[in-house]
């Protein structure tokens, strides 16, 4: 099987294929980076905490439910504030934390998985939400980038020679991005085990010393770091109860319902693709990945591995839910354990012949992956991305003196960052109340449009109108809540940008 592989790998193709693919994935974060997308709801609400808030306030529960490591913020604070708060600055660490992610998840996958690691670096670089993430106001980036960045120091301090240096790097960087990460403690629980079941059965391997300071350095960091800023994030009982349904279900046999659905929604997320076959895909060969590398290599299986299981555990205390941008992290793992699949189904078809075996290979690994980019090409380089800030220039240059703005209560945070650059956080402007239901939200809106009756100029506008619109379409949204209006006014005036999906303005006359 060594040989097998040291064949592949000394072919030279295989070092521009590494290097290609790696660029290619950062080409498609900085391009997107600079379409410079306007903020959306949670974006903007992030900001005005980033923005208005010091350092030494950072450290308190955030407004508008917004939570964050306080590295994170800290960062974010130390941009903004040498900078200015522009969205290029703010996006910028998110966007140098997706480019290293890649670089780290290429030197772990050549040195532990070999060739078959490219297939893990093509669809890391490909992946729409890791793209996606590399250009948003959010941890979630950072996230991947973090987990990337352990595997790779955890990897050199597994190699047969073993160096303190190696070890006081994973120690000491390990220490400071648990403040810059909170579930990087699930990727170094899963480091600490392999380092502690690598030591039961190595007796030449690194001296105790060494791996119990590691893991002293690490609970000292998490529990200062928890009592400093999580605790404040772990008492959020609103958060618990939002995030209720993507807890593992409490006892675990007690939903199989449960598991079905969140694994499809890991599908969309990560792959953007929740079909049946890109299921079993998945599956089948995270599972002969996780086989074949116990097999070859039970350190980095360990590694790989064993942050599912803590996750699963975490989420069924309540304590980490399993959804969408909060696994995001987890995502260039599965990838990993995906390429070790296909090594696994090299490894296997080449008994029967070795030609049949490459050919069988690539091709499947180039499906997968062009099934992976096909919507991401067309998100970065078609989909034109929804963007208030014309919207708001367009509003501010028009308006008449006695005009009253009124801001959907979706768009409330957004309109309140933006609004400085355009001098609309001035005159008569009207921000919607959302309800603690949908339903309280469309009365509060309706009792809003009926209190303009009267008023000769009303803007309304509206973005991130997904919700709130029953038995309709996604794309009905804003027409369903113009309806209100249209019953007590007469347009005047549409500026929209991208029709019903984007940001837009009506200007309306409310007399009777």
């Amino acid at each position: 099987m060594q040989k097998i592989r040291e064949r592949i790998q000394s072919i030279k193709i295989f070092d521009y294929l590494w290097w290609g693919i790696l660029l290619f994935g950062i080409f498609l974060r900085i391009y997107l980076y600079f379409r410079n997308r306007s903020l959306w709801q949670d974006e903007a609400s992030l900001a005005m905490n980033l923005v208005h808030r010091s350092f030494g306030e950072l450290t308190q529960a955030l407004d508008y439910y917004q939570a964050a490591p306080i590295g994170f913020l800290f960062t974010e604070k130390f941009f903004i504030s040498i900078f200015g708060p522009y969205d290029y600055v703010m996006r910028f660490f998110p966007l140098l934390s997706g480019i290293l992610a890649i670089y780290f998840i290429y030197r772990f996958a050549q040195a532990h998985i070999g060739s078959a690691g490219l297939f893990a670096l093509a669809i890391t670089s490909v992946s729409w939400s890791l793209v996606y993430y590399a250009s948003e106001l959010k941890q979630y980036s950072s996230d991947v980038m973090v987990t990337s960045l352990l595997l790779f120091l955890a990897g050199n301090s597994f190699k047969r020679k073993t160096e303190a240096k190696d070890f006081f790097l994973l120690g000491f960087v390990g220490s400071l991005i648990i403040w810059i990460s909170h579930p990087s403690v699930f990727i170094l629980g899963g480091i600490g085990l392999a380092l502690f079941f690598e030591k039961l059965t190595r007796k030449e391997y690194a001296p105790w010393g060494w791996i119990l300071g590691i893991g002293a350095s690490w609970l000292l960091s998490f529990g200062i770091e928890y009592f400093v800023s999580l605790r404040h994030i772990v008492a959020d009982g609103y958060m618990i109860e939002y995030w209720r349904k993507a807890y593992v279900p409490s006892p675990p046999w007690t939903n199989k319902a449960w598991y079905i659905k969140t694994y499809f929604y890991f599908l969309d997320f990560a792959f953007h693709n929740a079909s049946p076959m890109m299921a079993w895909f998945v599956i089948g060969l995270s599972s002969l990945g996780v086989l074949s590398v116990s097999i070859r290599n039970r350190k980095v299986a360990l590694i790989l591995a064993s942050p599912f299981v803590i996750v699963f555990f975490a989420s069924m205390l309540e304590r980490y839910p399993i959804k969408n941008r909060f696994i995001l992290f987890l995502v260039p793992l599965v990838f990993l354990l995906m390429a070790e699949g296909f090594y696994g189904v090299y490894w296997l078809f080449s008994k029967l012949d070795r030609k049949f075996s490459v050919i069988l290979t690539t091709s499947l690994a180039f499906f997968l992956v062009w099934t992976i980019f096909s919507p991401t090409y067309v998100k970065v380089f078609f989909e034109k991305p929804v963007d208030i800030r014309p919207v708001l220039k367009h509003v501010a240059e028009n308006r008449k003196l006695d005009d009253i703005v009124y801001v959907f209560h979706r768009t409330r945070t957004v309109f309140e960052y933006y609004a400085p650059f355009y001098g609309l956080d001035m005159g008569n402007v009207v921000i919607g109340v959302s309800g603690e239901f949908k339903e309280h939200s469309l009365e509060r809106y309706i009792d809003d449009v009926k209190g303009f009756v009267g008023e000769e100029g009303v803007w309304y506008i509206f973005t991130e109108v997904v919700t709130g619109c029953p038995n309709c379409e996604a794309e009905d949204t804003q027409a369903f809540y113009l309806d209100y209006v249209n019953e007590y006014g007469e347009l005047l005036e549409t500026f929209n940008l991208l029709g019903v999906h984007g940001a837009s303005a009506y200007l309306y006359d409310m007399m009777p």
